[in-house]
Order: structure tokens, then C-alpha cells, then sequence
């Protein structure tokens, strides 16, 4: 199931965030970096950005096995050099709750609410050698577009088009 998160999930999301990204980009980013991640902040970050009032931005869970194992946000582009009106600023799921369609249901509600808040055309970075992340992106219709480095890490921009976000509203 997919809901729109609230207030009271900033802890699990929090959570999922902090240990997907252990899960994700081990071996990708530096250990030191991995160890750094902490519930807590991630916790006072999330309970910031719930309780913001910018309906210009959403924030979706995917609940499954009785809590929250992953979630996504999105609204309006944050920055120069995404060829898009509007991003995804994250999906992340647990290992443990990856094939199951979440990560495309979580995306799809995404591209839902930019679509309603009159965005036509969607991108986000990923970085470049997370290559099943990337694969998924591709086959959700995703276009690469661009590159940027960053902390000295290369990243790969995926553009939706107008057509692009219909077509994921429509599917089944």
C-alpha cells in the first residue's frame, strides 16, 4: 500500500532512509560516509519537512510487512542542470522490499501529484555507477539527460516528459 506520509512517520522514514542508503550505496560511497547516517537527524529532518505547510511538495510511504519500508518525494525542480519543472528528490525502499512493484507504484504516485500540481515534465539524479537503480529508472520510462559531479561523485540526470508522466499515471 501507498499513502501519503505524515507527521507521525518521520521516525520510521527516518529509519528506511538511514538503512537503505547502508544498503544501497555500500561499496558506492565511503564507509565513513555510511557511518555517519543517523536516525535522529534524520528523524528532526523528516519531522521538518511534514510539518512544512508547501503543498507544492509530497511525500509518499509504501507500507508492507506491518510498517513503512520505504517511501518517495517529489515537487518542484530545486536546481540548475535538471532539464525539468519538477524532481524526485528520493525513493528509497528496504532490500527486503524491493521486486515487489513498490518502487514503481512509489514513483508513479510521485509523477500523480506533480502531474496535479501542473508539472509537465520530471528528472532526477541518481548516481552513476548505481547501476540497478539507474536500470529501473530506464525501464520506468526514464531518459538520461545530463551529468554532474558532485563531492566529487559523478551523477546521472533521468528526464520524464509530459508524455512520460501521462504515461505513468495510465499504467496498470
Amino acid at each position: 500500500m501507498i499513502r501519503q506520509a505524515e507527521f507521525g512517520d518521520a521516525a520510521a522514514i527516518a529509519a528506511v532512509h538511514v538503512a537503505s542508503w547502508r544498503e544501497t550505496y555500500g561499496g558506492l560511497l565511503h564507509d565513513v560516509v555510511l557511518a555517519a547516517q543517523s536516525v535522529e537527524e534524520r528523524t528532526a529532518r523528516w519531522h521538518q519537512i511534514l510539518r512544512s505547510p508547501d503543498r507544492a511538495c509530497d511525500n509518499f510511504v509504501a507500507l508492507a510487512e506491518g510498517g513503512i519500508v520505504g517511501f518517495a518525494s517529489s515537487g518542484p525542480c530545486r536546481g540548475a542542470g535538471l532539464p525539468a519543472d519538477s524532481e524526485i528528490y528520493a525513493i528509497y525502499l528496504l532490500r527486503r522490499a524491493q521486486g515487489l512493484g513498490l518502487g514503481r507504484r512509489l514513483l508513479e504516485h510521485c509523477m500523480d501529484a506533480l502531474w496535479t500540481h501542473g508539472h509537465r515534465s520530471a528528472g532526477l539524479w541518481v548516481l552513476e555507477e548505481n547501476r540497478g537503480t539507474r536500470g529501473f529508472y530506464e525501464a520506468m520510462g526514464g531518459v538520461p539527460r545530463g551529468t554532474k559531479v558532485e563531492d566529487g561523485l559523478p551523477y546521472r540526470a533521468y528526464l520524464w516528459t509530459d508524455a512520460g508522466i501521462r504515461r505513468r499515471r495510465t499504467s496498470p
